[in-house]
């Protein structure tokens, strides 16, 4: 009897060491998949992460590009906006000098100020802009 019993038992306890070990390779095996499947995730995320990255690099240096153009243009009006600031204030020079020395002589003034600013743009380099006018001329002071 004592015989039998220990069969038993010993076979109970095989069978207990043999359910554990299964139940081990099962959790084994899931946590292989869950780690490869993470892994697989992981990879398709930095796939993906990548091609983001290499979109964002080509906007960056199209805006770049666009940002180093309006700079350049920014300086060159701004330039040009000082020249005809001087330009526009040396012809109110002039009108006002000329103006005063009509006003003694009698001459019609407003006729010859007029006259005067559209010469000096017909022979300055503003021609190309077409003014002739001092109304003009002043809109580009603001």
């Amino acid at each position: 009897m004592a015989n039998a019993e220990k069969t038993s038992s010993g076979s109970d306890i095989d069978e207990k060491k043999r359910k554990r070990k299964l139940s081990n390779r099962e959790s084994a095996r899931r946590s292989r998949l869950k780690k490869q499947k993470l892994m697989e995730d992981t990879i398709i995320e930095i796939s993906a992460l990548e091609r983001r990255i290499k979109e964002n690099t080509e906007r960056c240096k199209v805006a770049r590009r666009r940002l180093d153009s309006l700079e350049s243009e920014n300086v060159a009006l701004r330039s040009e906006k000082t020249w005809l600031l001087s330009y526009v204030s040396d012809l109110e020079n002039m009108i006002a000098t000329t103006s005063l020395t009509l006003m003694h002589s009698g001459g019609d003034d407003e006729n010859v100020s007029v006259e005067i600013a559209a010469g000096d743009c017909r022979r300055g380099p503003m021609h190309e802009y077409g003014c002739g006018s001092l109304q003009t001329l002043a809109s580009f002071k603001t």
